[in-house]
Protein backbone atom coordinates (compact mmCIF):
# COMPACT_ATOMS: atom_id res chain seq x y z
CA UNK A 1 0.00 0.00 0.00
CA UNK A 2 1.32 3.42 -0.92
CA UNK A 3 -0.36 6.11 1.16
CA UNK A 4 0.43 9.77 0.79
CA UNK A 5 -1.11 11.93 3.55
CA UNK A 6 -2.63 15.13 2.30
CA UNK A 7 -1.37 17.99 4.47
CA UNK A 8 -4.17 20.37 3.40
CA UNK A 9 -6.37 21.09 6.38
CA UNK A 10 -9.22 23.50 6.84
CA UNK A 11 -8.58 27.03 7.98
CA UNK A 12 -9.31 27.87 11.60
CA UNK A 13 -12.86 29.08 12.07
CA UNK A 14 -14.77 30.94 14.71
CA UNK A 15 -15.61 27.68 16.45
CA UNK A 16 -12.03 27.57 17.85
CA UNK A 17 -13.24 29.70 20.76
CA UNK A 18 -15.79 27.13 21.87
CA UNK A 19 -14.82 25.38 25.11
CA UNK A 20 -16.62 22.12 25.88
CA UNK A 21 -18.01 21.80 29.42
CA UNK A 22 -15.38 19.25 30.53
CA UNK A 23 -12.65 21.90 30.23
CA UNK A 24 -14.31 24.47 32.48
CA UNK A 25 -12.85 22.75 35.56
CA UNK A 26 -9.29 23.58 36.61
CA UNK A 27 -6.46 21.16 35.99
CA UNK A 28 -5.92 18.91 39.05
CA UNK A 29 -2.15 19.32 38.74
CA UNK A 30 -2.42 23.08 39.28
CA UNK A 31 -4.58 23.12 42.42
CA UNK A 32 -2.02 24.37 44.93
CA UNK A 33 1.30 23.42 46.50
CA UNK A 34 -0.05 20.33 48.25
CA UNK A 35 -1.20 18.80 44.99
CA UNK A 36 2.07 19.83 43.32
CA UNK A 37 4.09 18.03 46.02
CA UNK A 38 1.93 14.96 45.53
CA UNK A 39 2.60 15.16 41.78
CA UNK A 40 6.37 15.32 42.38
CA UNK A 41 6.19 12.32 44.69
CA UNK A 42 4.18 10.37 42.09
CA UNK A 43 6.72 11.38 39.42
CA UNK A 44 9.65 10.19 41.55
CA UNK A 45 7.90 6.95 42.42
CA UNK A 46 7.12 6.25 38.76
CA UNK A 47 10.73 6.85 37.73
CA UNK A 48 12.05 4.63 40.55
CA UNK A 49 9.69 1.76 39.78
CA UNK A 50 10.10 1.86 36.01
CA UNK A 51 11.97 -1.11 34.62
CA UNK A 52 15.24 -0.07 33.00
CA UNK A 53 14.69 -2.72 30.32
CA UNK A 54 11.57 -0.88 29.14
CA UNK A 55 12.63 1.74 26.60
CA UNK A 56 10.63 4.47 24.86
CA UNK A 57 7.19 3.94 26.44
CA UNK A 58 4.30 5.03 24.20
CA UNK A 59 1.07 6.11 25.90
CA UNK A 60 -2.22 5.31 24.20
CA UNK A 61 -5.56 6.69 25.37
CA UNK A 62 -9.08 5.97 24.15
CA UNK A 63 -11.68 8.45 25.38
CA UNK A 64 -15.13 6.93 25.35
CA UNK A 65 -18.47 8.31 26.42
CA UNK A 66 -18.11 7.17 30.03
CA UNK A 67 -14.74 5.38 30.12
CA UNK A 68 -11.11 6.21 29.50
CA UNK A 69 -8.66 3.41 28.75
CA UNK A 70 -4.88 3.68 28.97
CA UNK A 71 -2.24 1.40 27.52
CA UNK A 72 1.54 1.84 27.67
CA UNK A 73 3.67 -0.04 25.15
CA UNK A 74 7.45 -0.07 25.59
CA UNK A 75 10.44 -1.64 23.88
CA UNK A 76 11.57 -4.68 25.87
CA UNK A 77 14.12 -7.43 25.12
CA UNK A 78 11.21 -9.37 23.58
CA UNK A 79 10.15 -6.47 21.36
CA UNK A 80 7.32 -3.98 21.73
CA UNK A 81 5.11 -5.19 24.59
CA UNK A 82 2.27 -3.74 26.61
CA UNK A 83 3.59 -2.98 30.08
CA UNK A 84 0.67 -1.04 31.63
CA UNK A 85 -3.10 -1.24 31.13
CA UNK A 86 -5.65 0.74 33.11
CA UNK A 87 -9.28 1.85 32.86
CA UNK A 88 -11.22 4.69 34.49
CA UNK A 89 -14.89 5.50 34.45
CA UNK A 90 -16.16 9.07 34.63
CA UNK A 91 -19.45 10.91 34.58
CA UNK A 92 -20.34 14.27 33.13
CA UNK A 93 -17.50 16.77 33.35
CA UNK A 94 -15.05 14.54 35.25
CA UNK A 95 -13.04 13.63 32.14
CA UNK A 96 -9.97 15.80 32.97
CA UNK A 97 -9.71 14.28 36.46
CA UNK A 98 -9.96 10.73 35.07
CA UNK A 99 -7.36 11.39 32.38
CA UNK A 100 -5.01 13.09 34.84
CA UNK A 101 -5.37 10.19 37.25
CA UNK A 102 -4.32 7.79 34.50
CA UNK A 103 -1.40 9.93 33.30
CA UNK A 104 -0.14 10.92 36.76
CA UNK A 105 2.89 8.51 36.82
CA UNK A 106 4.13 9.94 33.50
CA UNK A 107 3.35 13.63 34.00
CA UNK A 108 6.22 15.87 35.13
CA UNK A 109 5.79 17.78 38.40
CA UNK A 110 4.58 21.34 38.39
CA UNK A 111 7.10 23.95 37.22
CA UNK A 112 9.33 21.21 35.78
CA UNK A 113 11.60 22.03 32.87
CA UNK A 114 11.21 18.56 31.43
CA UNK A 115 8.68 18.34 28.59
CA UNK A 116 5.63 16.24 29.22
CA UNK A 117 5.03 12.85 27.61
CA UNK A 118 3.58 12.39 24.17
CA UNK A 119 0.03 11.06 24.31
CA UNK A 120 -1.63 9.22 21.45
CA UNK A 121 -5.41 9.53 21.62
CA UNK A 122 -8.28 7.82 19.84
CA UNK A 123 -11.98 8.66 19.78
CA UNK A 124 -14.79 6.12 19.40
CA UNK A 125 -16.22 5.56 15.95
CA UNK A 126 -19.41 7.41 16.86
CA UNK A 127 -17.51 10.71 17.23
CA UNK A 128 -15.43 10.45 14.04
CA UNK A 129 -16.56 10.42 10.43
CA UNK A 130 -14.62 8.38 7.89
CA UNK A 131 -15.34 7.51 4.30
CA UNK A 132 -13.55 6.04 1.30
CA UNK A 133 -14.32 7.48 -2.14
CA UNK A 134 -13.07 6.59 -5.58
CA UNK A 135 -10.75 9.11 -7.22
CA UNK A 136 -11.96 9.99 -10.69
CA UNK A 137 -10.64 12.41 -13.31
CA UNK A 138 -13.25 14.91 -12.16
CA UNK A 139 -12.27 14.99 -8.45
CA UNK A 140 -8.58 14.04 -8.44
CA UNK A 141 -7.60 17.66 -7.77
CA UNK A 142 -10.38 18.35 -5.26
CA UNK A 143 -9.66 19.67 -1.79
CA UNK A 144 -10.46 17.75 1.40
CA UNK A 145 -13.46 20.02 1.91
CA UNK A 146 -14.91 19.01 -1.46
CA UNK A 147 -14.35 15.32 -0.69
CA UNK A 148 -16.11 15.81 2.65
CA UNK A 149 -19.14 17.47 1.09
CA UNK A 150 -19.25 14.76 -1.57
CA UNK A 151 -19.18 12.07 1.12
CA UNK A 152 -21.87 13.50 3.42
CA UNK A 153 -24.15 14.62 0.56
CA UNK A 154 -25.43 17.49 2.64
CA UNK A 155 -25.52 21.24 2.17
CA UNK A 156 -26.18 22.30 5.77
CA UNK A 157 -22.82 21.04 7.12
CA UNK A 158 -19.85 23.39 7.21
CA UNK A 159 -16.52 21.81 6.35
CA UNK A 160 -14.80 24.74 8.09
CA UNK A 161 -16.19 23.54 11.43
CA UNK A 162 -14.31 20.27 11.13
CA UNK A 163 -10.74 19.09 10.88
CA UNK A 164 -10.29 17.00 7.77
CA UNK A 165 -7.44 14.59 7.07
CA UNK A 166 -7.18 13.04 3.63
CA UNK A 167 -5.08 10.03 2.58
CA UNK A 168 -4.81 8.91 -1.01
CA UNK A 169 -3.98 5.27 -1.61
CA UNK A 170 -4.38 2.48 -4.14
CA UNK A 171 -6.47 -0.64 -3.64
CA UNK A 172 -5.48 -2.95 -6.43
CA UNK A 173 -5.75 -0.73 -9.48
CA UNK A 174 -8.34 1.59 -7.94
CA UNK A 175 -7.14 4.93 -6.48
CA UNK A 176 -9.10 5.87 -3.35
CA UNK A 177 -9.42 8.94 -1.18
CA UNK A 178 -9.81 7.99 2.49
CA UNK A 179 -11.22 10.93 4.42
CA UNK A 180 -11.44 11.31 8.20
CA UNK A 181 -13.25 14.21 9.89
CA UNK A 182 -13.91 15.38 13.44
CA UNK A 183 -15.39 18.59 14.96
CA UNK A 184 -12.67 21.20 15.30
CA UNK A 185 -13.93 22.33 18.68
CA UNK A 186 -13.50 18.83 20.12
CA UNK A 187 -9.93 18.49 18.86
CA UNK A 188 -8.96 21.95 20.09
CA UNK A 189 -10.47 21.23 23.50
CA UNK A 190 -8.55 17.95 23.84
CA UNK A 191 -5.29 19.63 22.81
CA UNK A 192 -5.87 22.37 25.40
CA UNK A 193 -6.72 19.82 28.10
CA UNK A 194 -3.51 17.84 27.56
CA UNK A 195 -1.50 21.05 27.34
CA UNK A 196 -2.80 22.16 30.76
CA UNK A 197 -1.76 18.81 32.20
CA UNK A 198 1.76 19.12 30.82
CA UNK A 199 1.32 16.42 28.16
CA UNK A 200 1.75 16.75 24.41
CA UNK A 201 -0.85 15.51 21.94
CA UNK A 202 0.92 13.45 19.27
CA UNK A 203 -1.99 12.00 17.33
CA UNK A 204 -5.76 11.84 17.33
CA UNK A 205 -7.28 9.03 15.32
CA UNK A 206 -10.45 6.90 15.25
CA UNK A 207 -10.51 3.97 17.67
CA UNK A 208 -11.09 1.44 14.83
CA UNK A 209 -7.57 2.32 13.65
CA UNK A 210 -6.27 1.24 17.06
CA UNK A 211 -8.32 -1.95 16.95
CA UNK A 212 -6.99 -2.66 13.48
CA UNK A 213 -3.40 -2.17 14.67
CA UNK A 214 -3.93 -4.42 17.71
CA UNK A 215 -5.45 -7.12 15.50
CA UNK A 216 -2.58 -6.83 13.00
CA UNK A 217 -0.13 -7.37 15.86
CA UNK A 218 -1.75 -10.79 16.45
CA UNK A 219 -2.21 -11.71 12.77
CA UNK A 220 -0.23 -9.48 10.36
CA UNK A 221 -1.96 -8.40 7.19
CA UNK A 222 -0.89 -10.04 3.92
CA UNK A 223 1.73 -8.28 1.87
CA UNK A 224 0.82 -6.03 -0.99
CA UNK A 225 -2.33 -4.00 -1.52
CA UNK A 226 -4.76 -6.78 -0.78
CA UNK A 227 -8.13 -5.99 0.73
CA UNK A 228 -8.97 -7.66 4.04
CA UNK A 229 -11.82 -7.61 6.54
CA UNK A 230 -11.52 -7.98 10.30
CA UNK A 231 -14.36 -8.58 12.72
CA UNK A 232 -13.64 -7.93 16.39
CA UNK A 233 -16.20 -9.49 18.67
CA UNK A 234 -17.15 -8.18 22.10
CA UNK A 235 -19.65 -9.22 24.73
CA UNK A 236 -22.61 -7.43 23.20
CA UNK A 237 -21.16 -5.37 20.36
CA UNK A 238 -18.82 -6.08 17.47
CA UNK A 239 -17.24 -4.12 14.67
CA UNK A 240 -16.24 -5.01 11.14
CA UNK A 241 -13.37 -3.15 9.47
CA UNK A 242 -12.38 -3.20 5.80
CA UNK A 243 -8.73 -2.29 5.39
CA UNK A 244 -5.71 -2.35 3.12
CA UNK A 245 -2.71 -3.37 5.20
CA UNK A 246 -3.34 -1.67 8.56
CA UNK A 247 -5.14 1.35 7.09
CA UNK A 248 -8.91 1.14 7.73
CA UNK A 249 -11.08 2.25 4.83
CA UNK A 250 -14.47 2.05 6.51
CA UNK A 251 -16.11 0.12 9.32
CA UNK A 252 -19.49 -1.04 10.54
CA UNK A 253 -20.50 -1.54 14.16
CA UNK A 254 -23.28 -3.97 14.96
CA UNK A 255 -24.96 -5.80 17.83
CA UNK A 256 -24.28 -9.44 18.63
CA UNK A 257 -27.70 -10.96 19.16
CA UNK A 258 -27.45 -13.75 21.77
CA UNK A 259 -27.84 -17.10 20.05
CA UNK A 260 -27.73 -15.51 16.59
CA UNK A 261 -24.13 -14.28 16.46
CA UNK A 262 -23.36 -16.11 13.20
CA UNK A 263 -26.13 -14.31 11.30
CA UNK A 264 -24.97 -10.98 12.73
CA UNK A 265 -21.42 -11.51 11.50
CA UNK A 266 -22.55 -12.61 8.03
CA UNK A 267 -24.86 -9.62 7.75
CA UNK A 268 -22.01 -7.29 8.72
CA UNK A 269 -19.81 -8.94 6.11
CA UNK A 270 -22.44 -8.24 3.46
CA UNK A 271 -22.68 -4.62 4.63
CA UNK A 272 -18.94 -4.08 4.31
CA UNK A 273 -18.97 -5.71 0.90
CA UNK A 274 -21.71 -3.33 -0.27
CA UNK A 275 -19.82 -0.33 1.14
CA UNK A 276 -16.81 -1.41 -0.87
CA UNK A 277 -18.87 -1.65 -4.05
CA UNK A 278 -20.33 1.77 -3.30
CA UNK A 279 -16.75 3.09 -3.14
CA UNK A 280 -16.08 1.37 -6.50
CA UNK A 281 -13.58 -1.09 -5.00
CA UNK A 282 -13.34 -3.96 -7.44
CA UNK A 283 -10.51 -5.80 -5.68
CA UNK A 284 -11.53 -9.10 -4.06
CA UNK A 285 -11.32 -9.64 -0.31
CA UNK A 286 -8.31 -11.84 0.29
CA UNK A 287 -8.85 -12.79 3.95
CA UNK A 288 -11.50 -12.40 6.61
CA UNK A 289 -10.33 -12.45 10.25
CA UNK A 290 -12.57 -13.15 13.23
CA UNK A 291 -10.97 -11.84 16.44
CA UNK A 292 -12.07 -12.25 20.05
CA UNK A 293 -14.64 -14.23 21.99
CA UNK A 294 -12.87 -17.63 21.87
CA UNK A 295 -15.76 -19.02 23.93
CA UNK A 296 -18.20 -18.23 21.11
CA UNK A 297 -18.69 -20.99 18.55
CA UNK A 298 -19.74 -19.61 15.18
CA UNK A 299 -21.51 -21.92 12.75
CA UNK A 300 -19.34 -20.84 9.81
CA UNK A 301 -17.53 -23.51 7.84
CA UNK A 302 -14.28 -22.00 6.46
CA UNK A 303 -14.37 -24.12 3.30
CA UNK A 304 -17.98 -23.27 2.46
CA UNK A 305 -17.30 -19.62 3.28
CA UNK A 306 -14.38 -19.59 0.86
CA UNK A 307 -16.42 -21.18 -1.91
CA UNK A 308 -19.21 -18.64 -1.40
CA UNK A 309 -17.11 -15.48 -1.00
CA UNK A 310 -13.66 -16.39 -2.34
CA UNK A 311 -12.02 -15.29 0.94
CA UNK A 312 -10.03 -17.27 3.49
CA UNK A 313 -11.62 -17.32 6.93
CA UNK A 314 -9.28 -17.21 9.94
CA UNK A 315 -10.45 -17.52 13.56
CA UNK A 316 -8.23 -15.89 16.21
CA UNK A 317 -8.67 -15.67 19.99
CA UNK A 318 -7.99 -11.94 20.29
CA UNK A 319 -8.16 -9.04 20.57
CA UNK A 320 -11.74 -8.40 21.66
CA UNK A 321 -13.86 -5.43 20.74
CA UNK A 322 -13.28 -3.33 23.83
CA UNK A 323 -11.81 0.01 24.70
CA UNK A 324 -8.68 -1.49 26.29
CA UNK A 325 -7.68 -3.33 23.11
CA UNK A 326 -8.18 -0.13 21.12
CA UNK A 327 -5.90 1.72 23.57
CA UNK A 328 -3.17 -0.86 23.06
CA UNK A 329 -3.45 -0.49 19.29
CA UNK A 330 -3.20 3.29 19.62
CA UNK A 331 -0.06 2.90 21.74
CA UNK A 332 1.46 0.66 19.06
CA UNK A 333 1.37 3.58 16.63
CA UNK A 334 4.53 5.59 16.04
CA UNK A 335 3.33 9.02 14.88
CA UNK A 336 6.58 10.84 15.72
CA UNK A 337 8.57 9.09 13.00
CA UNK A 338 5.93 7.62 10.68
CA UNK A 339 3.53 9.81 8.74
CA UNK A 340 1.17 7.06 7.55
CA UNK A 341 -2.38 6.99 8.82
CA UNK A 342 -4.84 9.65 9.83
CA UNK A 343 -3.94 12.31 12.38
CA UNK A 344 -6.70 14.77 13.25
CA UNK A 345 -4.40 16.64 15.65
CA UNK A 346 -1.75 17.37 13.06
CA UNK A 347 -2.07 21.16 13.27
CA UNK A 348 -2.14 21.06 17.10
CA UNK A 349 0.94 18.87 17.36
CA UNK A 350 3.94 20.75 18.80
CA UNK A 351 7.35 20.46 17.12
CA UNK A 352 9.09 17.17 17.84
CA UNK A 353 12.52 17.60 19.48
CA UNK A 354 15.33 15.55 18.03
CA UNK A 355 15.88 13.93 21.42
CA UNK A 356 12.39 12.36 21.32
CA UNK A 357 12.99 10.52 18.06
CA UNK A 358 16.74 9.92 18.17
CA UNK A 359 17.33 6.17 18.73
CA UNK A 360 19.56 6.47 21.80
CA UNK A 361 19.21 2.83 22.85
CA UNK A 362 19.88 1.52 19.35
CA UNK A 363 22.94 3.75 19.03
CA UNK A 364 24.29 2.61 22.40
CA UNK A 365 23.66 -1.06 21.60
CA UNK A 366 25.21 -0.88 18.16
CA UNK A 367 28.07 1.22 19.50
CA UNK A 368 28.76 -1.43 22.14
CA UNK A 369 28.67 -4.13 19.46
CA UNK A 370 31.06 -2.15 17.24
CA UNK A 371 33.39 -1.58 20.20
CA UNK A 372 33.37 -5.29 21.08
CA UNK A 373 34.08 -6.33 17.48
CA UNK A 374 36.82 -3.69 17.28
CA UNK A 375 38.48 -5.09 20.41
CA UNK A 376 38.35 -8.62 18.99
CA UNK A 377 39.80 -7.47 15.67
CA UNK A 378 42.46 -5.44 17.47
CA UNK A 379 43.48 -8.50 19.51
CA UNK A 380 43.57 -10.64 16.35
CA UNK A 381 45.63 -8.00 14.55
CA UNK A 382 48.06 -7.81 17.47
CA UNK A 383 48.45 -11.60 17.43
CA UNK A 384 49.09 -11.60 13.68
CA UNK A 385 51.61 -8.78 14.06
CA UNK A 386 53.41 -10.68 16.83
CA UNK A 387 53.66 -13.83 14.72
CA UNK A 388 54.83 -11.79 11.74
CA UNK A 389 57.59 -10.19 13.78
CA UNK A 390 58.61 -13.59 15.17
CA UNK A 391 58.76 -15.08 11.69
CA UNK A 392 60.83 -12.14 10.48
CA UNK A 393 63.26 -12.59 13.36
CA UNK A 394 63.56 -16.33 12.71
CA UNK A 395 64.06 -15.80 8.99
CA UNK A 396 66.80 -13.26 9.67
CA UNK A 397 68.90 -16.04 11.29
CA UNK A 398 69.05 -17.89 7.95
CA UNK A 399 71.19 -15.61 5.85
CA UNK A 400 71.22 -18.02 2.90
CA UNK A 401 67.48 -17.45 2.39
CA UNK A 402 68.16 -13.96 1.06
CA UNK A 403 69.69 -15.33 -2.15
CA UNK A 404 66.95 -17.90 -2.77
CA UNK A 405 64.27 -17.42 -5.39
CA UNK A 406 60.73 -17.29 -3.98
CA UNK A 407 59.40 -19.68 -6.62
CA UNK A 408 62.01 -22.30 -5.68
CA UNK A 409 61.15 -21.93 -2.00
CA UNK A 410 57.46 -22.37 -2.80
CA UNK A 411 58.20 -25.52 -4.82
CA UNK A 412 60.28 -26.95 -1.98
CA UNK A 413 57.54 -26.13 0.49
CA UNK A 414 54.97 -27.90 -1.67
CA UNK A 415 57.23 -30.97 -1.91
CA UNK A 416 57.65 -31.09 1.86
CA UNK A 417 53.92 -30.75 2.39
CA UNK A 418 53.31 -33.66 0.00
CA UNK A 419 55.80 -35.83 1.89
CA UNK A 420 54.23 -34.91 5.21
CA UNK A 421 50.82 -35.79 3.85
CA UNK A 422 52.12 -39.18 2.66
CA UNK A 423 53.73 -39.95 6.01
CA UNK A 424 50.60 -38.92 7.90
CA UNK A 425 48.45 -41.14 5.69
CA UNK A 426 50.88 -44.04 6.19
CA UNK A 427 50.82 -43.56 9.95
CA UNK A 428 47.04 -43.61 10.01
CA UNK A 429 46.84 -46.75 7.84
CA UNK A 430 49.70 -48.57 9.56
CA UNK A 431 48.97 -52.14 10.63
CA UNK A 432 49.77 -53.12 14.22
CA UNK A 433 51.45 -56.48 13.59
CA UNK A 434 52.24 -57.13 17.25
CA UNK A 435 48.53 -57.14 18.11
CA UNK A 436 47.73 -59.54 15.26
CA UNK A 437 50.53 -61.95 16.29
CA UNK A 438 49.57 -61.84 19.97
CA UNK A 439 45.94 -62.72 19.23
CA UNK A 440 46.89 -65.56 16.89
CA UNK A 441 49.33 -66.97 19.47
CA UNK A 442 46.64 -66.88 22.18
CA UNK A 443 44.04 -68.63 19.98
CA UNK A 444 46.44 -71.29 18.64
CA UNK A 445 45.86 -74.75 20.28
CA UNK A 446 48.59 -76.04 22.55
CA UNK A 447 49.45 -78.94 20.20
CA UNK A 448 49.66 -76.73 17.13
CA UNK A 449 52.95 -75.32 15.89
CA UNK A 450 53.44 -72.19 13.83
CA UNK A 451 55.88 -73.20 11.13
CA UNK A 452 56.10 -69.86 9.29
CA UNK A 453 54.34 -66.58 8.75
CA UNK A 454 54.39 -63.82 6.14
CA UNK A 455 52.82 -60.36 6.55
CA UNK A 456 52.60 -57.75 3.77
CA UNK A 457 51.38 -54.14 4.12
CA UNK A 458 52.73 -52.35 1.09
CA UNK A 459 52.05 -48.69 0.29
CA UNK A 460 51.93 -47.25 -3.21
CA UNK A 461 53.79 -43.92 -2.91
CA UNK A 462 53.45 -43.14 -6.59
CA UNK A 463 49.68 -42.61 -6.61
CA UNK A 464 48.09 -39.21 -7.24
CA UNK A 465 46.84 -38.73 -3.71
CA UNK A 466 50.15 -39.67 -2.10
CA UNK A 467 48.96 -43.11 -0.90
CA UNK A 468 47.39 -45.77 -3.06
CA UNK A 469 46.15 -49.29 -2.58
CA UNK A 470 49.11 -51.64 -2.05
CA UNK A 471 49.40 -55.33 -1.35
CA UNK A 472 48.04 -56.31 2.07
CA UNK A 473 47.85 -59.87 3.39
CA UNK A 474 48.80 -62.07 6.33
CA UNK A 475 49.65 -65.78 5.83
CA UNK A 476 50.41 -68.10 8.76
CA UNK A 477 51.39 -71.77 8.29
CA UNK A 478 50.38 -74.25 11.04
CA UNK A 479 51.06 -77.91 11.83
CA UNK A 480 48.66 -79.85 14.05
CA UNK A 481 49.25 -83.53 15.04
CA UNK A 482 46.77 -86.05 13.57
CA UNK A 483 44.59 -88.22 15.73
CA UNK A 484 45.64 -91.68 16.89
CA UNK A 485 43.57 -93.22 14.08
CA UNK A 486 45.05 -90.81 11.52
CA UNK A 487 41.97 -88.58 11.35
CA UNK A 488 42.00 -84.79 11.01
CA UNK A 489 42.10 -83.09 14.43
CA UNK A 490 38.98 -81.16 15.50
CA UNK A 491 41.10 -78.38 16.95
CA UNK A 492 41.52 -76.92 13.46
CA UNK A 493 37.81 -76.02 13.07
CA UNK A 494 37.61 -74.52 16.54
CA UNK A 495 40.82 -72.56 15.94
CA UNK A 496 39.57 -71.08 12.65
CA UNK A 497 36.19 -70.18 14.24
CA UNK A 498 37.96 -68.31 17.04
CA UNK A 499 40.09 -66.36 14.58
CA UNK A 500 37.02 -65.33 12.59
CA UNK A 501 35.48 -63.93 15.80
CA UNK A 502 38.40 -61.67 16.72
CA UNK A 503 37.47 -57.98 16.17
CA UNK A 504 41.12 -56.84 16.06
CA UNK A 505 41.84 -59.18 13.13
CA UNK A 506 38.54 -58.57 11.34
CA UNK A 507 39.21 -54.80 11.39
CA UNK A 508 42.13 -55.31 8.96
CA UNK A 509 41.44 -58.74 7.49
CA UNK A 510 37.73 -59.44 7.26
CA UNK A 511 38.34 -62.45 5.00
CA UNK A 512 40.00 -65.45 6.70
CA UNK A 513 40.46 -68.59 4.61
CA UNK A 514 42.18 -72.00 5.04
CA UNK A 515 44.19 -73.39 2.17
CA UNK A 516 46.80 -76.07 1.45
CA UNK A 517 45.44 -78.66 3.90
CA UNK A 518 47.61 -81.81 3.68
CA UNK A 519 49.21 -84.47 5.84
CA UNK A 520 52.88 -84.98 6.37
CA UNK A 521 55.57 -84.89 8.97
CA UNK A 522 57.90 -82.29 10.36
CA UNK A 523 61.65 -82.48 10.19
CA UNK A 524 63.20 -84.71 12.91
CA UNK A 525 59.73 -85.79 14.03
CA UNK A 526 58.24 -89.23 13.48
CA UNK A 527 54.60 -88.23 14.15
CA UNK A 528 52.15 -87.41 11.36
CA UNK A 529 50.74 -83.87 11.28
CA UNK A 530 48.14 -81.87 9.34
CA UNK A 531 49.78 -78.93 7.60
CA UNK A 532 47.66 -75.98 6.46
CA UNK A 533 47.83 -72.24 5.83
CA UNK A 534 45.55 -69.52 7.26
CA UNK A 535 45.29 -66.68 4.73
CA UNK A 536 43.98 -63.31 6.01
CA UNK A 537 42.96 -60.89 3.24
CA UNK A 538 41.42 -57.40 3.22
CA UNK A 539 37.92 -56.83 1.86
CA UNK A 540 34.48 -55.55 2.88
CA UNK A 541 33.99 -55.33 6.62
CA UNK A 542 32.42 -58.38 8.19
CA UNK A 543 28.74 -58.12 9.08
CA UNK A 544 28.97 -60.20 12.22
CA UNK A 545 30.28 -58.81 15.48
CA UNK A 546 33.44 -60.32 16.84
CA UNK A 547 33.94 -61.82 20.24
CA UNK A 548 35.20 -59.14 22.69
CA UNK A 549 38.38 -59.96 24.60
Amino acid sequence: MTAAPDRRLTRPGRTDRIRPPFLLHPNPSREGPGRARAGRRAWSTALASRNWLQHRPAIGLVIGQQQVALSVVATTPRGRREVVRDLREYEGDALPAAVHDLLRPWLPPAHSRHPGPWVQVALPESRVFQSAMAITPSNRLSSPQNFFLEAVQSTNLRAEDRILDLIKLDVGKNPLACLCACPRALVAALAEMFGQMGARLAILEPSPAGLMRAAAAVAPAPRGRQLTMRFLLGKRRAIGIAAVGVQPLFWHGFDLAPGDETASVLAAHSTLWMLGRHSKIAAPVDRVYLHGRPDLELAIDPEKFRKRTGSRLLRLPGPDHDIASAAMGVALNNPLTEADGHNLAREFKPPVPIGDIFPWAEVLLQGAMVAGVSLILHAAAADVDTRYRTARAEAAAFTWLKDQDQSKLDAEKKLLETRLKTLEAFRQSRLDWSTQLRIIAEDTPDTTIITSLVGDNETDLGSKGGLGKGKKQFIVNFATPLGADGSMPGEIDRFISELRAEPAILGHFPTIEVSGLRTGSLNNDKGAVAQYSVVCLPGAEATGKGRPR
